[in-house]
């Protein structure tokens, strides 16, 4: 198993709740659940979070420690299949207008990208489209 377990368990009618060993707690439920996030929306939520973790500290350096760093994830679904996502967008609002000299500017949204392509595991996964091994009860 992973060394990074989640569980899922059902809470109620189309309700369920991830826990892991932490004591981190996250309500998954379908689209009209109050509260909730639906499997597609954690999906997105970790890769957006997974783009702002690895960045944070590149970010972070060159803009000062009270940075405000929001990441944002979309996606467009297939036109033929609407449980399956075509592409997932994913954007950045960071104020960078304290950085005056524009090839260090640059040299940070390069540094970023580097950072996000080579060290963030959740985008690597999908893109890479890694296996699913599933165990059911006999």
């Amino acid at each position: 198993m992973s060394s990074t377990p989640v569980e899922v368990t059902r809470t109620g009618q189309h309700a369920f709740l991830a826990t892991n060993p932490r004591g981190g707690r996250v309500a998954i439920g379908r689209e009209d659940a109050p509260d909730a996030f639906t499997p597609g929306e954690l999906l997105l939520a970790a890769i957006a979070a997974c783009s702002a973790v690895t960045s944070e500290n590149l970010l972070v350096r060159r803009l000062g420690d009270d940075a405000e760093v929001t990441v944002h994830a979309d996606r467009t679904k297939v036109p033929e299949d609407k449980h399956k996502f075509a592409r997932v967008q994913v954007g950045f609002d960071v104020d960078l207008s304290a950085i005056e000299d524009d090839g260090d500017r640059t040299k940070l949204l390069e540094a970023v990208e580097r950072a996000i392509t080579k060290y963030c595991t959740v985008s690597r996964s999908v893109e890479e489209g890694t296996p699913i091994d599933l165990t059911l009860p006999s």
